[in-house]
């Protein structure tokens, strides 16, 4: 198994990756998104569906993922560094961490992803599993260089630490939470609200400022360009069960009219 990630190397380079949300996590969904040129695939373990701790069903992903030469980008519960390490040793390459809230928890969750880290010894360990070819005899280095960890921020508290937050070293890539800021600044679903609006500029102007990659949802083609005007490199597109309501929405329209 090639030790590279073209999702991590891609943001590094300054390009933009596209990807959608496998929401049935069905491994030949996996498979038709790498049919269809998308960089990457998300799969939503933070919600309802499988867990974590399933490692045979990730690596199953995770082997599609490689056939497929697609990235697979996986959201976890939350920032433990034991399910971290657990995820990493399936395979998947590239996380994403959400509601997190101080650089402390930043930093030991990226430090859990590498070998080396900031300058001394990081708290990935040799499993000899699926990520290390079933091996601890590997250059350390290059598995750190091919794992890429993204965060959210999408509570107040993250937002006032924005600036340790992102300048966490070896930090991959920043999604925001506008719907979950909604509810934070006690505005729920007003992702145009002030309030929401200027905790998103202010986190988004730091992250330029660091050099953290922009990630966010364009639901279409419309607001994929504005994002991409905007300078954000990470792109998710519309999930299986988004296109299927478009369809269906366009068709009862045709239908009743």
């Amino acid at each position: 198994m090639p030790v590279t990630n073209a999702f991590r190397e891609s943001l590094e380079s300054g390009a933009p990756v596209f990807g959608a949300r496998a929401s049935s996590y069905a491994p030949s969904l996996i498979e038709v998104y790498g049919q269809l040129d998308l960089d990457f695939v998300r799969v939503d373990l933070e919600r309802p569906g499988p867990s974590p701790w399933n490692s045979e069903y990730l690596e199953t992903l995770a082997k599609t993922a490689s056939l497929a030469d697609v990235e697979l980008l996986v959201r976890l519960p939350d920032s433990d560094p034991t399910t971290i390490r657990r995820v990493l040793d399936t395979g998947v390459r590239n996380l994403l961490i959400p509601r997190v809230e101080t650089a402390e928890e930043v930093r030991e969750a990226v430090e859990a992803t590498q070998f080396s880290y900031d300058g001394g010894p990081g708290e990935r360990s040799f499993s000899g599993w699926r990520a290390t070819e079933y091996s601890t005899d590997v250059d350390p280095s290059a598995y750190d260089e091919s794992v890429c960890l993204g965060i959210m921020i999408e509570t107040a508290a993250a937002v006032e630490n924005a600036e340790e937050i992102l300048s966490v070293p070896e930090l991959g890539f920043l999604f925001m939470g506008p719907n979950d800021l909604s509810v934070q600044y006690g505005v729920p679903g007003e992702r145009s609200a002030p309030k929401v609006t200027d905790a998103v500029d202010r986190v988004e102007q730091i992250a330029r400022e660091e050099g953290v990659p922009l990630g966010a949802a364009g639901h279409d083609p419309e607001t994929a360009n504005d994002l991409l005007d905007d300078g954000y490199q990470v792109i998710r597109l519309l999930d299986e069960f988004d296109a299927i309501k478009t369809v269906f929405e366009d068709r009862w329209s045709a239908v009743n009219h």
